[in-house]
This record gives C-alpha cells, structure tokens and sequence, in this order.
C-alpha cells in the first residue's frame, strides 16, 4: 500500500485497513453520501496486468476495492506469475486474450469495468472483440490502444523494436524492461516486483490484435502515467483525448502506479463511469 509520503511497503492486510478506515473516517467528517455511494454502487473490476508481470501486481488495489464490496478478479496471463511454469513457445496474444476470456466465463462476470495495465490494453482490447456484451467500460491505465490488425511492436520505437526482433530471431521469450525505464525508484517496491517478473512469450508482441472495428457505445477511459517519460503511451493519450466521449487523465506516478501511487489509482477506478 502506498502511503502518504509516497513510501510502499505495507502489508497486504495493513493496506486493507488503511483504505477501509480513510472511507469511515470520511463519513464521520461529513462525507457520508460520498462513502454510502461507494459501497452501494458495487461494481466488478477485472484487472489485466502488463508484459512480466501477474495478477501480484495489482496486491494493493484489489483488496482495498474489495473491502468497500466491490467484486475484483486479478486473472494470470499463461507463462506470468503463478502460472510462469507453463510458458511455452507457442504462447501468444490470442492465448492470453483467451486467458481472460476464459476467466470471465467460468466466473460467470457481467457488467464489467475492464482495466488494462501496459501491455495488458492490447489483451483487453481483443477480449473485448470477444465478449464485448459482458464489458460495462473499459478503462486503460498507461496502456496500449491498438487497432484491429496491430501488433505491439507496430507502436514502439526503433531501439526497442531491435530489442524484442532479437529475441524472436533466437526464438526466445524476452526479458524484462529496467525498472528505472518505468520512473519506478522506490527501492521497496523493486524489492517487492523484481522477483516476481518473467519472462515475456515474445509472440505476444509480434501477434496483431483482433479488435472491434468501432468503439462500442460503452464508457471509456484513458490514464496516462506521468512518471514513465518518454513513453509510447504519449500517442494512445493523445489519440484518446481527441474524442470528447474519452475521459482522460493524467496520474502523477510511475509506470507501475497500482504499487507506487496505489491510492490514485483506487480513487481513480472509482471516479470512472
């Protein structure tokens, strides 16, 4: 959980707490509409993390918009995480869009507010193509945007792109971005993220994205982390901005915000439509 002073660090079951009484606090001050409307207004996030990463990522965020009575799933891409032991070399974008895809199914979730994180905006995006009458909104947090037909690697720069063509032409997954590439500096949470990365399938970048032709007449929104500079998501906050039914946001934060600048990123979901 990310403190005031911008430190991280606590436990699991602390930040809970915390969250939980900041709201009550809230209420006793005067705010009581504010806190009974988020409690009442229950929805059900799904939060799709980036390239390296898993479902771990999301260890401060989850369980503070549980505690308020949210329903909030933190589903693993095949060969991240948890789930690191089964990355094979035919894992691709299809395979994790099919991941969430399948998730949502044998969850049985409706009214969905989709997150994206990193990477995990091209998933959604095509996730989104398959079960576009399950999502409420999408919600894209420092995130690619990709249109139907694109790759990852159709977005980055040069340098990275020589980078990642490396690692396809040995046919091997990729290894992780530096965290001070993301303007990540807090020594805690390196400490917290840097044992968990994996290794990458490098045909989840190369792998164009099925996606909807048109933007459904859903609720969309797009945060742009301030912190990770220069960035490719520049350009998808740029393209978002230019339609007025977009809301879009700038976070004072690092690229991995959910663990740096948690509590935004929590008063954030919460704010979107």
């Amino acid at each position: 959980m990310t403190s005031a002073d911008g430190k991280s660090g606590v436990s699991r079951r602390d930040g809970i707490k915390v969250i939980s009484t900041a709201f009550a606090a809230t209420a006793l001050a005067g705010g009581g509409s504010q806190f009974v409307a988020a409690q009442n207004a229950r929805r059900t996030f799904v939060l799709v993390h980036g390239a390296w990463h898993g479902g771990w990522v999301w260890r401060d965020v989850a369980p503070a918009l549980r505690a308020m009575g949210h329903t909030v799933t933190t589903p693993t891409n095949t060969g991240l995480g948890e789930r690191k032991h089964l990355l094979n070399d035919r894992a691709d974008l299809e395979t994790h869009v099919e991941d969430i895809v399948s998730h949502i199914e044998m969850e049985n979730l409706h009214d969905i507010d989709l997150v994206g994180w990193s990477y995990g905006g091209m998933v959604t995006t095509g996730v989104l193509a398959r079960v576009k009458d399950r999502i409420r909104s999408m919600i894209y947090l420092d995130a690619f945007v990709p249109e139907d037909g694109k790759a990852l690697v159709d977005y980055v720069d040069p340098d990275t792109r020589a980078i990642f063509d490396k690692g396809k032409a040995a046919d091997e997954s990729l290894p992780p971005v530096p965290f001070e590439v993301f303007g990540v500096k807090n020594p805690e949470v390196v400490k917290f993220a840097g044992p968990r990365l994996a290794r990458q399938p490098w045909r989840s970048f190369y792998q164009p994205v099925k996606a909807l032709k048109f933007r459904p007449d859903i609720p969309y929104t797009y945060v742009r982390a301030l912190g990770f500079d220069p960035s490719p998501f520049i350009y998808f906050y740029g393209e978002m901005k230019k339609d007025p039914k977009v809301k879009t946001i700038e976070l004072q934060g690092s690229h991995l915000c959910m663990l740096t600048e948690s509590q935004a990123v929590i008063d954030i979901l919460l704010k979107t439509a």
